[in-house]
């Protein structure tokens, strides 16, 4: 009786090697990165700003979950699932803030827009992209910034007492040159009251007029900048 051939050990070894590189490659194949931007993107107080977000290699993400949410607690900011915005699953901070731009959705692209920027989006934002089971990630950071931050008080004070100190100076030169002047041959054609007024009276007559709006200018930048500071706090206070 014929006996029945067995195959080798190397064959088996072979066809093993064989069956998991197919199954490593099958698992690789749905595999991507998300990608952002590696430096923090910079917003003004009462903006808008855009953040991009986007998969590698490209490949359509219609079908796809994406997503940004906010750590800690993982606050959604933003949610696409099915093919739709899923707006009742945002953080009430965010609710009619934001906007995902979908026009290249199709090459894996996508941007969160979001609108009056407020001091509390400062921070980092996370970045997701799910297909079926998988899923990838990117930090992306949001630096927010104040436009009547970028002058700050002491330089504004210096602006303003500065050229005030300059008119001072001017105005008490001059009148010490033109009475000077007048004490020769015209003296006798200038009316006495006025050679006897001190310079620190005719010196304080030309610079209040000018010394009220720089006066005015700082009680306004005062004011902004409390009413930010007070608002920046109602948000520490009432995030959501």
């Amino acid at each position: 009786m014929a006996s029945l051939s067995r195959p080798s050990l190397p064959s088996c070894l072979c066809s093993f090697l064989l069956l998991l590189l197919l199954q490593v490659s099958s698992s690789y194949a749905g595999q991507f990165r998300v990608i952002g931007p590696r430096q923090p993107i910079r917003a003004l107080v009462g903006d808008e700003v855009e953040l991009p977000c986007r998969i590698s290699p490209g490949k359509n993400a219609t079908g796809m979950e994406v997503g940004w949410y906010r750590p800690p607690f993982s606050r959604v900011v933003h949610l696409y699932r099915n093919g739709r915005d899923q707006d009742g699953e945002q953080a009430p901070e965010y609710r009619g803030r934001t906007e995902l731009l979908k026009d290249a959705i199709g090459e894996g692209k996508v941007t969160l827009r979001i609108r009056n920027v407020r001091f509390s989006d400062e921070g980092g934002f996370t970045c997701f992209f799910r297909d079926h089971s998988y899923q990838e990630e990117a930090a992306i950071e949001l630096k927010v910034e104040d436009p009547f931050y970028w002058v700050s008080p002491a330089v504004l004070v210096l602006l303003a007492v500065l050229p005030v100190l300059l008119l001072q100076i001017t105005v008490g030169l001059v009148f010490l040159c033109l009475q000077y002047r007048l004490r020769g041959k015209l003296r006798a054609e200038i009316d006495p009251h006025f050679l006897r007024v001190p310079c620190w009276k005719i010196t304080l007559f030309v610079i209040v007029p000018v010394l009220g709006p720089l006066v005015a200018l700082i009680i306004c930048y005062n004011w902004l900048h409390r009413r930010l500071a007070g608002q920046f706090l109602e948000e520490l206070r009432n995030p959501f």
